[in-house]
């Protein structure tokens, strides 16, 4: 579904996130070897998918109008771009793709994710740990997100033949899970997190080249429709700015997150006092 490496990186993420445990009970507490850790992190993770529901509506209205427009534009030009794409192809340019979309493998961002947070319990960097956290949250925000609107819209990819405006909801087939981009939203949510590290404007505008370039690749290799990519690219966005915005919180500024208490399922108030 993604490229022909995917089950050895599956492997290797697995093998980093269970040997990450034992390792790491000799160094700072995890979500692997302490209980409080992981109901901490499954309460924000709560509130920055909370946030994240909230925000295309509050605070960011105008900036989702944007996205809609830039959407419909792609859309309605989607064929038109694959043709001329196609017509221009080079050997640099499959070569480039070729890296951009190994880069943009949402198990080697997972894989990423888990080594620094490995690293920071073990070195004990506090800091070091929490941009692994940070990394791993916005992953899981946005490639769940993707995965659930992947297989409910159900949109042909390019290499079926079947056009841009094909659509088969649910049948969880690969040949119908074009939009979104995976690659693309899982670029986006790290691009988000490791610019917001940095105060360097260059550092920044790195980061979002790099995502760009993984969408760009997604259609270029025929893997997607730009529009696929727009949403994407938006929903990496917005999984990373609630990752960020979340530990931002004010003092006092509250959030509701859905939590488990004595087997209840409920929405508890959440934040920084």
């Amino acid at each position: 579904m993604f490229t022909e490496s995917k089950w050895l990186w599956r492997i290797i993420l697995l093998t980093v996130l269970v040997s990450s445990a034992p390792l790491a009970a000799h160094a700072a507490d995890t979500v692997f070897t302490s209980s409080a850790a992981f109901k901490e992190e499954l309460n924000r993770l709560g509130g920055e998918a909370a946030l994240m529901v909230k925000a295309p509506v509050d605070p960011y209205l105008l900036q989702t109008a944007a996205v809609a427009g830039m959407f419909a534009l792609s859309y309605h030009y989607d064929q038109d771009i694959r043709s001329d794409l196609q017509a221009n192809r080079s050997r640099g340019l499959n070569r480039a793709t070729d890296a951009g979309n190994i880069m943009g493998d949402p198990y080697i961002h997972l894989g990423v994710a888990a080594l620094v947070y490995g690293a920071g319990a073990l070195s004990e960097r506090p800091k070091v740990q929490e941009l692994g956290e940070k990394l791993g949250e916005a992953l899981i925000l946005s490639d769940v997100s993707t995965f659930v609107l992947k297989q409910a819209i159900g949109r042909a990819r390019p290499a079926t033949g079947a056009g841009s405006g094909s659509f088969r909801p649910f049948q969880f087939k690969n040949d119908y899970d074009s939009l979104p981009s995976l690659h693309t939203a899982s670029s986006f949510a790290v691009a988000h997190v490791l610019a917001s590290e940095s105060e360097s404007l260059p550092v920044k505008i790195l980061c979002y080249t790099g995502a760009s370039f993984v969408g760009f690749s997604r259609i270029y290799q025929g893997k997607h429709w730009a529009s696929d990519v727009v949403l994407a690219a938006a929903i990496g966005e917005l999984a990373g700015n609630s990752v960020t915005r979340f530990r931002e919180l004010k003092p006092g500024k509250v959030t509701l997150a859905p939590t488990v208490m004595g087997g209840t399922p409920m929405l508890a108030l959440q934040g920084k006092f």
